[in-house]
């Protein structure tokens, strides 16, 4: 009998959540996806905790944003801070505010539609899969380990090995998610190219029931502590707690009374605690020699890595999944030209540089690099060593956990899909000035009754247009029938001028803008659209 080959629109491989979101991506828009992942479930992992604002704009947009503040394991309430003490229980030091959290001081900051959430990367996943789960087109494939691949000019076709039997999948397109020992990436030959496991880590999940009633003062959600024994990070998920250390040079992993010793030390006193989980890693400074082979493109820790400080890591794969997947919309619908997929790489790969950077900057200084001989001493010494160990927390950790500036404020300048404009400099992580310029986040704008600007945004592309210009729109309109492109067309308050000083911007559905200016022609105006779409350069 021949075997059975399942046909799907998208292959994925990998359904952490970067595949997730590229699922999410493509099924939301109708497309047949295919999900594999070569694991079964996952349960409570000490990885990353933080979605940011940008991704939580995503989220909004596949209807679980709320869904995931549900599964928070915190109450809204909880305070976000980031707090520096010499242990759990000991000496405080210095206190970082989390600004841009829910609950916190900017959480309604007019700049974005979605605060940040402090949420492990596994309940994530459960929102993610709970809502694939609704999907008709998307086919959900758990212990399915990739065997192979081959590809042509129509599609690609793979292999999986699913328990004592194999399946066979035919797409028109693949996409690797499957994280750092990505096996699309290794089967294509495709390098990383820097530094490899430069640093070993420990981390782990563990249950302290004492702190359950006797929690620690200050609360915040992450602890630095510094002191001479023992340097490290612990905070709170819900009823557990994860703690983590950088190990000396030549050791990669602590024998249980180790564990014992220092879970101790970091507290400040002796626990009763269970180790739930460990989780060893290294640091990473690495990114893909290339993201896209033929009609396979890799996404997510599958072409960049980097150490988690700065809590970029599972964000930015998500953004990596939101660019990929528009444009694999675009093409399989037709009005996405050549260019278009062409231009993942160029776009994700600079912004992929620039938080490889800051990263590694921020992992440079850790706990350990506050240790101060005498900071615990109960003392005018110590307290005197406390306060200018706090200065310089302040002065030299303070971006890594205020980033609005490179969350919201990266950039595609130079993009062949993007509008030719003056080369902006590299993103600061602590400042962002919304701009509406080619290339950049659309300025986000509250609109009347509490609707956000980004939920009106379209499909495909979608025209802002100035209460001035309302009736030049219909020239874009023309435009966008001829080509068959889907633009829809948004006429913008009065009082937005100095956000949207041009009569017209044209927007992505990655809610980047790709060009802007003032009225046109239809020949103008189709040149503009074919640009935007992959189709032409201009």
């Amino acid at each position: 009998m021949p075997e059975a080959v399942l046909e799907a629109d998208v292959l994925i491989v990998g359904a952490g959540p970067v595949g997730m979101a590229s699922a999410l991506e493509l099924g939301l828009r109708g497309h047949r996806v295919l999900l594999a992942e070569r694991d079964d479930t996952r349960g409570p992992q000490p990885r990353a905790k933080t979605l940011n604002m940008r991704s939580l704009s995503h989220l909004r947009r596949w209807g679980i944003a709320d869904d995931v503040r549900r599964r928070s394991p915190l109450p809204e309430d909880y305070p976000t801070d980031v707090i520096f003490q010499t242990r759990l229980f000991g000496q405080h030091i210095a206190t970082l505010p989390n600004i841009y959290f829910r609950g916190n001081q900017c959480a309604h900051d007019p700049r974005f539609n979605e605060p940040s959430e402090w949420i492990p990367q596994y309940l994530v996943e459960q929102a993610m899969k709970a809502r694939l789960d609704e999907l008709d087109g998307v086919t959900q494939c758990f212990s399915s380990e990739l065997v192979g691949f081959s590809q042509d000019a129509s599609g690609v076709r793979a292999t999986f090995r699913r328990g004592a039997g194999e399946m066979s999948v035919s797409a028109k397109y693949m996409i690797g998610a499957d994280g750092a020992r990505s096996a699309v990436r290794d089967l294509l030959g495709i390098k990383m190219s820097g530094r490899y496991a430069f640093s070993a880590n420990f981390n782990m999940m563990l249950d302290i029931p004492e702190l359950r009633n006797n929690p620690p003062e200050p609360r915040g959600i992450m602890y630095w502590i510094v002191n001479e024994e023992c340097a490290g990070v612990m905070g709170p998920i819900g009823d557990l707690w994860y703690a983590g250390l950088r190990l000396q040079e030549g050791v990669e992993t602590m024998p249980k009374q180790e564990i014992i010793s220092f879970v101790t030390a970091m507290v400040g006193r002796p626990v009763d605690f269970e180790v739930v989980t460990v989780d060893p890693w290294y640091a990473h400074e690495l990114i893909a020699d290339r993201y896209r082979d033929g009609r396979i493109f890799l996404a997510g820790d599958a072409c960049h890595l980097h150490p988690p400080f700065g809590g970029y890591g599972m964000n930015m794969g998500i953004a990596d999944a939101v660019d990929i997947g528009w444009k694999l919309d675009a093409v399989l619908e037709g009005w996405g030209g050549p260019a278009l997929l062409d231009s993942y790489e160029f776009e994700r790969r600079r912004v992929h540089q620039w938080t490889i950077d800051e990263s590694v900057a921020n992992y440079a200084t850790l706990s350990d690099g506050y240790v101060r001989q005498g900071i615990e001493d109960e003392t005018p010494e110590g307290a005197a060593i406390r306060r200018d160990v706090a200065k310089n927390i302040v002065k030299e950790k303070r971006r890594e956990f205020h980033t609005i500036g490179l969350v919201l404020g990266y950039h595609y300048c130079g993009s062949p899909v993007i509008a030719p404009c003056e080369e902006l400099p590299p993103p600061h992580p602590e400042s962002y000035v919304p701009l509406a310029s080619p290339g950049v986040l659309a300025p986000h704008v509250w609109l009347e009754g509490g609707v956000s600007l980004y939920d009106r945004f379209g499909r495909g592309f979608t025209l802002l247009v100035s209460q001035e210009a309302a009736e030049a729109a219909t020239v874009f309109t023309a435009a966008a029938d001829k080509l068959a492109v889907p633009v829809t067309v948004v006429r913008l308050p009065s009082d937005t001028e100095t956000l949207y000083p041009c009569s017209f911007t044209l927007v992505r559905s990655d809610q980047h803008v790709a060009w802007t200016g003032g009225e046109v022609s239809v020949d103008e105006a189709v040149k503009i659209i074919e640009r935007a779409s992959g189709s032409s350069s201009l």
